[in-house]
C-alpha cells in the first residue's frame, strides 16, 4: 500500500514593495542626539546645512555607522585597514633541543691527599725525596745558646714587652702655657674694679640724699613736716644744735624784715 502523498506547500505571501525613500534612517546629529528620520527628512536637513557629509547615519542591514557622504556616494568608501600578515610558517625541520647545562665540578675540600707546597727549605730538593733535619740546617743551629732560636713556648706566650708596646699610652704631661699678662695686671683686677664701681655708685647716692635733705632743711620743709606730725619741739632742739637755718630761708627773711622796721618815735 502506497503512503499518501505529502500535502502541497502553501505559496509564500507576496512581499509588499517598499520604497527606499520611506525607509527609516538613524542620524547622529550630536553624540547625545540621535534622530530617526525618513529619507526625505534626511534630505531636507542636508539642504538646510543642519547635517553634512561627515554626519554618521545607520539603518537596519548596515554593519556599522557610516558617514552620509559615503552612503550617498559623494565621498569614496574609506579603505578597510590592512591586516598585518605575520611571517609565513617555517617549513624547516626543527633541530634537536640544546643539551642541558653541565653541572659545576665538585671541589674536593676534604682531600685525603693534600697537595704538597714547596717551601724555601725544599726548593733544592725534589718533593718526593725524604728530608732530614741535617740536610737543611747545621746541627749547631739547635744549640740553646743561639740567639735567633724561638721556642714554641715563646710563640704561644708573647713577651710582656710586646704586650706593653701594644697598649695605648697617653701623651706625657705638659704644663699649660700661661698667657703673658698685659700691663702687669693680675687675674683679680676685674673684681677689684667691680668693687670700686660699687663704692662710687654708693657715694653718689649718699651725696644726692644729703643734698636733698639740706635743700628741704633750708626751705623749712622739714619744719612744716614736724609741725604736722606734732614733733616741732624736737625739731627746734635739733635745729638749735646744728646752728639754725642759714641765709635765704623764709624765717631768715622774716628776721630781716623785723630788724628793718623803724623804731617808734618818742
Amino acid at each position: 500500500m502506497k503512503p499518501p502523498p505529502l500535502p502541497a506547500r502553501r505559496p509564500a505571501p507576496p512581499v509588499p514593495a517598499t520604497d527606499d525613500r520611506e525607509s527609516l534612517w538613524h542620524v547622529a546629529i550630536a553624540p547625545d542626539d540621535i534622530k530617526v528620520l525618513t529619507l526625505d527628512k534626511l534630505d531636507d536637513l542636508f539642504r538646510l546645512d543642519v547635517i553634512d557629509e561627515t554626519t554618521k547615519i545607520w539603518r537596519p542591514g548596515m554593519a556599522a555607522w557610516q558617514p552620509l557622504g559615503v552612503v550617498a556616494g559623494i565621498e569614496p568608501t574609506p579603505p578597510e585597514p590592512a591586516q598585518v600578515q605575520g611571517p609565513p610558517p617555517s617549513t624547516a625541520r626543527p633541530g634537536p633541543p640544546p643539551p642541558p647545562p653541565r653541572a659545576p665540578a665538585r671541589r674536593n675540600m676534604d682531600s685525603d691527599h693534600p697537595t704538597p707546597v714547596a717551601s724555601p727549605m725544599s726548593s733544592t730538593m725534589p718533593l718526593g725525596a725524604p728530608m732530614s733535619l741535617g740536610d737543611t740546617m747545621p746541627l749547631g743551629a739547635l744549640d740553646d745558646s743561639s740567639p735567633n732560636l724561638v721556642t714554641r713556648t715563646e710563640v704561644q706566650a708573647p713577651p710582656a714587652a710586646m704586650l706593653a708596646a701594644s697598649r695605648p699610652t697617653s701623651p706625657p704631661w705638659m704644663p699649660a702655657a700661661r698667657e703673658p699678662e698685659l700691663f702687669n695686671e693680675s687675674p683679680y683686677a676685674a673684681p677689684r674694679a667691680r668693687d670700686t664701681g660699687r663704692a662710687q655708685r654708693l657715694t653718689l647716692a649718699l651725696s644726692v640724699v644729703a643734698g636733698l635733705v639740706v635743700t628741704l632743711y633750708r626751705n623749712d620743709v622739714l619744719l612744716d613736716a614736724a609741725r604736722s606730725s606734732g614733733h616741732q619741739d624736737v625739731y627746734l632742739k635739733v635745729e638749735a644744735a646744728l646752728g639754725g637755718p642759714g641765709f635765704g630761708t623764709p624765717r631768715s627773711i622774716e628776721k630781716l624784715d623785723v630788724s628793718a622796721e623803724p623804731a617808734p618815735t618818742k
